[in-house]
């Protein structure tokens, strides 16, 4: 098996056809059914099912396709990925990460991390944990930053977690509670993010669970825009404790623990599993790794102070 058996079976697989296979890698039909007659030989199962029309992929031969991707994509960029692993000139990460990351500490630790290696630059996509969760597994971006359990096929460490918090007007009769169970707010417009945020399902799933549908005003991306429409006294919105205003005699909202359930907004850093990941990234893992406790220690004694 080489380089050639795997892209002729991609590209017999990308077009369902030996023959179209065939003009686009400019060789004969015959040679093409016989690279890949070998390479059925030499693994020991059928990859292609051969109708009179069309080729399908069988069920071996769907999983091999996984596999012969990533070894082409690896052997396709063996030569600027040995390059950047030797010296990382010019390197760039691409970070995807939700609205609603602890955004303070998280610039902090890109700061700190430019500092350390200034020759790697650093791009920030900004998007619900939906589509950090989708850009990282299409290869869109190295790692990503998500509010949810990771999937098995990610790698990933556990970042922070912070309970969900209720923010409404003060003359709202419910804000003299210490707590606000879920319950409550089925009379109450919400404002939530949008469906591409794992918080949003999380929320309405919650909601299911007790009885009831929620009012939701509107849908938004944005954490001030949220609190705003509550100081406006249109509707009431789950944050996470961090993201929250401070609870002031000036201050137009208050804020109260959200219970029964109570809810966690968790944080993890997520990247491909078996796959290959640049010098850089692996190198800012690793600092975020190490560094991050540093960091939230710092903020909470800021917080208590």
């Amino acid at each position: 098996m080489d380089y050639r058996h795997l892209k002729y079976f991609m590209e017999v697989s990308s077009q369902k056809s030996f023959s179209k296979a065939a003009r686009n890698l400019h060789i004969s039909q015959s040679a093409i059914s016989r690279m890949i007659k070998s390479l059925e030989d030499e693994m020991g199962v059928v990859l292609f099912i051969r109708n009179a029309k069309t080729v399908e992929l069988t069920a071996a031969g769907t999983i091999f396709l996984n596999y012969a991707k990533r070894c082409v994509f690896i052997f396709e960029h063996l030569k600027s990925d040995f390059e950047n692993e030797f010296n990382l000139q010019q390197d760039t990460i691409h970070i995807g990460l939700p609205p609603i990351t602890d955004a303070h500490v998280f610039a902090r630790l890109l700061g700190q991390f430019k500092k350390a290696y200034p020759q790697i630059d650093i791009e920030l996509y900004e998007h619900g944990s939906k589509k950090v969760e989708f850009s990282v597994q299409e290869g869109i971006i190295d790692v990503g930053i998500i509010c949810t359990i990771p999937k098995k096929d990610f790698e990933s460490f556990f970042l922070s977690d912070d309970v969900v918090c209720v923010i409404m007007p003060k003359d709202m009769p419910i804000a003299e509670r210490k707590e606000v169970p879920l319950k409550l707010l089925a009379d109450y417009p919400l404002v939530l993010y949008r469906d591409d945020f794992n918080m949003h399902d999380d929320i309405l799933q919650n909601c299911e669970k007790i009885g009831f549908s929620p009012k939701i005003i509107f849908e938004t991306s944005q954490r001030e825009l949220m609190i705003q429409t509550v100081c406006s006294g249109l509707g009431v919105a789950l944050l996470p404790s961090r993201l929250c205003p401070k609870n002031s005699e000036k201050s137009q909202v208050v804020v109260r623990p959200l219970t029964e359930p109570k809810m966690t907004h968790h944080l993890y850093v997520i990247w491909r599993r078996g796959h290959y990941l640049s010098r850089a990234s692996r190198l800012w893992i690793e600092f975020t790794k190490e560094h991050l406790p540093q960091f939230q220690e710092e903020t909470l004694r800021n917080m208590k102070s």
